[in-house]
């Protein structure tokens, strides 16, 4: 088969979605039964194995430029770069950038319903979007893979999407970099690169305010270090996003007291690093599709609290500390429980790499391909 996969939102793995997409075009470029072309954005076909070098993604929080016109060219364009490249299945990894009708057969990613879940999420542009326009064009689709079985439910609910159409895929981490290893050495590596010494909890995702729940967390902090005065720091590590200004507001007490640290985008050489040297991954998202970050943490041997809410509690139950993230008290219960009891985080940092080995991006391609095999297989008929 032949696929034209659109990267047209490429950000060499910045987020989530960046992640799912790398991390899919690097195992397919392995792959001798397809022959997988990215789509980048402008139109231009890439080799298969080849990286886009432009993006349509968001270029700046304010930006809704570049965003529009790479959904009109999914929308209008696409049709005859398809027809052109006699593609058999075009695959388009994200719910933003729907595909206007083919010729041939169509499969999109949806990884979550966020600006449905959570409406203040994106404004009211995207709401519209999401709300009234996706759901119409999502009916053309001849397949959908979802990471986690709570979007599978969401498109069912919201959207009312054709349960046959749904096929639920999860995510990958790539183990060469996320694994255990030598704490001592990481921990080095993280006090000269961020001047930040055990014991820390980290948190790692844009600053997105109130989506990510930052400000919770942050007061759920100020909390557990006022009732167990202990020298933990907590590490927020991700880029500025949308509220940005209100996390920074709430988090500049703690930062003069020289107890949280903001570490910005960290490359992907030194996230790692950071996930051995912390003695927990703190994640406290309102909600997710999936939650990348929960399973990287496991792979190294890192804790991992988080919220028990939408796809977290799904992949994450039974394998890290879960709390409600609504809840200022109980996230600081989770805290305390994981700062004092070193039986529970000997026990999951025991367990974590084990059970995240079965998340893979070979696997993920592997149960994509069959999707794909389904929709063309389905079109012959």
């Amino acid at each position: 088969m032949k696929i034209g996969y659109s990267a047209t939102i490429w950000d060499d793995s910045r987020s989530g979605i960046g992640t799912y997409i790398a991390g899919q075009l690097a195992c397919l470029a392995q792959r001798n039964d397809v022959d997988v072309r990215p789509l980048e954005f402008g139109g231009c076909v890439l080799a298969r194995g080849e990286s886009p070098r432009t993006s349509g993604a968001q270029a700046g929080v304010q930006n809704k430029i570049r965003p529009l016109k790479d959904i009109w060219w999914h929308r209008h364009t696409l049709r005859a770069v398809a027809a052109r490249e006699k593609f058999d299945i075009v695959h388009v990894p994200t719910i933003r950038r729907l595909p206007g009708r083919l010729p041939c057969g169509s499969v999109v990613t949806v990884h979550d319903l966020g600006p449905v879940r959570l409406g203040k999420k994106y404004g009211m542009l995207r709401g519209f979007y999401h709300q009234r326009i996706v759901p119409k064009w999502l009916r053309g689709i001849d397949a959908i893979v979802t990471p986690s079985q709570n979007t599978k439910n969401d498109l069912v609910d919201f959207y009312q999407v054709d349960l046959s159409k749904i096929t639920v895929v999860p995510n990958g981490v790539n183990h060469t970099f996320y694994h255990p290893g030598d704490v001592s050495e990481s921990e080095a590596i993280i006090a000269k690169a961020f001047n930040v010494k055990p014991p820390f909890f980290v948190y790692v995702s844009r600053l997105e305010h109130p989506a990510k729940n930052h400000v919770r967390l942050l007061e759920a902090f100020a909390r557990f270090k006022e009732q167990q005065r202990t020298p933990h720091k907590l590490v927020l590590a991700g880029a500025p996003w949308n509220g940005h200004e209100i996390i920074k507001a709430a988090a500049a007490p703690l930062v003069a007291r020289g107890d949280v640290v903001f570490a910005d985008f960290v490359p992907r050489d030194l996230l790692p690093h950071l996930l051995r040297a912390a003695e927990a991954l703190v994640y406290p998202s309102l909600f997710e599709g999936f939650g990348i970050p929960i399973i990287e943490a496991m792979a190294c041997g890192t804790p991992v609290a988080c919220s028990g809410t939408s796809s977290l509690k799904e992949i994450a139950e039974g394998h890290g500390l879960l709390f409600d993230p609504l809840d200022v008290p109980a996230i600081t219960d989770a805290l305390t429980r994981i700062a004092t009891d070193s039986a529970l985080r000997e026990k999951l940092r025991r367990e974590g790499p084990a059970y995240a080995k079965q998340f893979t991006w070979e696997r993920s391609v592997e149960e994509t391909i069959a999707v794909w095999k389904k929709v063309a297989a389905q079109r012959a008929l």
